[in-house]
């Protein structure tokens, strides 16, 4: 966790800085992005959006199996622990040869979104609708969305709001600011239809590219992808965010996602999940239309209020000092913005942090056994100083009809004559390693030859052991109890 704390706050200290570009004054960062597993091909694969239950990746790519040059796809999963499923294509109900980009699935499933260039169409590129009764169901045939939405210029890369109720594109037509703006048509309901175009004005667009809109699930946050000024390359897209305080407010001057995300390469078709945890977007090297993938990036909320490195007690009294206000530092819930006030959602997401450690449970259990290693090494060469080294200072050895011994210097007067007399052979077979926070606990059995170095006959022990390590200051593990039963001595080998 102290290695996690540490990485946080370096990011956070950046994104307060604002070194290189404008960041974001979040209270929130991002993970290392990695590339999403199975969705990938050698292809173009992009515009990634995930369904609202985050069992489904819609994409657009133009690999083998396609109806047209550009395609939607999907892929799907069980769970959201699960990897992704084989991508599948939607077919020509949906697709057509022309090729179709710019997918957006409504939170219920139900209406699918995208842009198309398709000849029925009234410009460039329009944006369309497909809709299905059930999860289950086929999708119907899709539907313009007509000339109040649509023009002779370019419409695409929707992104549907929760609610259905507002729609956010980009667009070439007349009355913009650039090259592309982006917009906004809305509706009262998701039974009406759909109402004249708006541009989001100055503040979000400017002369450059304002493209891929995608907004989250309370409508309080829309990033998108632009070649702007301020950015990370040179004329390539990077990730920008505008913020409101309320649907019903303006949006805020764009900020840059900052180094985390974005980079000299090409970022952008950014959509982020329902529950506010994941960003998915598309990376490319090469450029705006080629050598493109799918990557993700954790969300997450910065629960360290105080700064300190630590998620402690002193956090939550910040929190409660600040609760039923509207203090964005500790309004980290619903993520990845909050909802305006500190109440017990916020509360929820910091116990979580407060009681849930991250250890790499692999990487313990591998020092464990490195521990159990050292030990037999150290008994079959005799260095009773790297033995010692690997006890804790309070262990406590009980062996079988002895009497207990506590602590390091105990160990060594008891442990000493053994090996300034034997020679040991030692066979340990480990069972069991499991750990629980800066615990672990080690079974399995061992068998030893304990010959005399001056005259006399090999001893030999068969035994199963328990030991129970404790995790040090320093992050390494030693053995802190140490207690077996000797069984039944086997015979003596034959002579």
């Amino acid at each position: 966790m102290k290695t996690r704390m540490i990485k946080i706050i370096s990011i956070v200290l950046f994104l307060v800085l604002g070194l290189a570009a404008k960041i974001v004054n979040a209270d929130f960062i991002f993970d290392t992005p990695t590339e999403v597993l199975n969705v990938n091909s050698s292809s173009r694969d992009f515009n990634p959006c995930i369904s609202a239950d985050g069992l489904s990746l819609f994409f657009i790519s133009n690999r083998p199996g396609g109806v047209g040059s550009m395609d939607i796809w999907v892929t799907t999963r069980e769970t959201i622990y699960d990897p992704w499923g084989t991508p599948v294509n939607l077919g020509p109900t949906i697709n057509s040869p022309v090729g179709d980009g710019g997918v957006s699935i409504s939170s219920d499933g139900l209406s699918l979104y995208f842009s198309s260039a398709r000849s029925s169409g009234y410009g460039n590129g329009d944006l369309w609708v497909a809709t299905r009764d059930t999860t289950h169901n086929e999708w119907g045939t899709p539907m313009n969305l007509g000339l109040t939405v649509n023009s002779s210029a370019d419409q695409c890369y929707p992104s549907i709001s929760a609610d259905g109720l507002a729609l956010y594109f980009s667009s070439n037509q007349g009355g913009g600011y650039g090259a592309y703006d982006l917009w906004v048509t809305r509706r009262e309901t998701i039974h009406e239809p759909w109402g004249a175009a708006v541009n989001l004005g100055p503040t979000v667009n400017t002369s450059a590219y304002e493209v891929d809109p995608g907004i989250s699930a309370d409508g309080r946050t829309l990033f998108f992808a632009s070649d702007r000024s301020g950015g990370y390359g040179s004329a390539t897209d990077d990730i920008w965010v505008t913020r409101r305080e309320t649907t019903d407010d303006d949006w805020s001057e764009p900020m840059n996602l900052g180094s985390a995300v974005n980079s000299s390469a090409w970022e952008d078709y950014p959509n982020v999940s329902a529950d506010g945890s994941t960003l998915f977007f598309r990376y490319s090297q090469s450029g705006r239309w080629s050598g493109e993938d799918i990557w993700q990036a954790p969300i997450i909320p910065i629960v360290d209020f105080n700064g300190d490195g630590i998620v402690d007690s002193a956090d939550l009294d910040i929190l409660i000092d600040n609760w039923c206000t509207d203090e964005s530092l500790c309004d980290i819930a619903p993520t990845p913005l909050g909802d305006g006030i500190v109440d017990v959602q916020d509360l929820l997401v910091l116990t979580e942090s407060l009681k849930e450690e991250k250890v790499d449970v692999k990487a313990d259990i591998a020092a464990i056994e490195d521990v159990l290693i050292q030990y037999c090494v150290a008994m079959e060469t005799g260095d009773l100083e790297l033995w010692l080294s690997l006890h804790a200072d309070d262990i406590v050895k009980m062996a079988p009809d002895a009497p207990a011994t506590f602590g390091k210097e105990e160990l060594r007067a008891s442990t000493k004559p053994l090996f300034d007399n034997f020679t040991i052979e030692m066979d340990y077979n480990r069972e069991e390693i499991q750990v629980d926070g800066d615990l672990g606990f080690a079974r399995g059995t061992f068998t030893a030859t304990m010959t005399p170095k001056a005259v006399g006959d090999p001893l030999y022990m068969d035994a199963k052991t328990l030991g129970i390590y404790k995790r040090q200051a320093d992050g390494s593990w030693k053995l802190a109890r140490n207690c077996y039963n000797s069984n039944v001595p086997p015979a003596p080998p034959a002579q």
